[in-house]
């Protein structure tokens, strides 16, 4: 959703940035646009498919740790319930204390679970990220283009495939370069 609001404002920003320009000003404007599309690369970039992979197995890896805590908790909780009659009171306090401890611990380990999501994709995808950046800055650069926007971040609508760079920056990473 914050990825779509993000778009659009990009998109508004740009489309009513040009439409702000006087008409002199926007045809005296003469670096061409251009396009590239992540998620193609994202597809057919083997780097870039083996870090998204890696980083979908850490998220099940966690959310298997969820349930199984979740899990213990349950079991915990049903234990007390089944038991509170036949327990003496000092007995029933401490797995009270036992569960309370092991909830209290539950939730700081969930506290935990964005940041350590976000540490594995800076790990894994924003190196990748960084590297796409720097080849789409040197192609731009390269070939004189004024503007290079992502196709899969942005909705388009038509795009003439002349200003598709996608297979050069393909082309580029898989040569290793940056």
């Amino acid at each position: 959703m914050r990825r779509t609001i993000t778009n659009l404002t990009l998109m508004a920003l740009v489309l009513g940035t040009a439409l702000a320009l006087p008409h002199s000003a926007v045809a005296k404007v003469e670096k061409p646009l251009a396009v590239i599309d992540t998620q193609r690369i994202a597809e057919e970039y083997e780097a870039a498919r083996d870090a998204q992979e890696q980083y979908q197995k850490f998220l099940q890896e966690l959310q298997k740790e969820v349930d199984q805590r979740e899990k213990e908790l349950t079991g915990m909780a049903e234990e007390i319930e089944s038991q509170k009659l036949v327990l003496g009171e000092d007995a029933l306090a401490t797995k009270m204390q036992q569960f309370e401890k092991k909830q209290a611990e539950y939730f700081q380990f969930r506290d935990g679970l964005d940041q350590k999501a976000e540490n594995e994709y800076k790990t894994r995808i924003s190196p990748i990220l960084d590297q796409i950046r720097t080849i789409v800055e040197r192609i731009g650069k390269e070939k004189g283009y004024g503007l290079i926007v992502d196709a899969a971040a942005v909705s388009v609508l038509y795009l003439d495939p002349e200003y598709d760079l996608t297979n050069d920056v393909l082309a580029a990473l898989a040569r290793g370069d940056e």
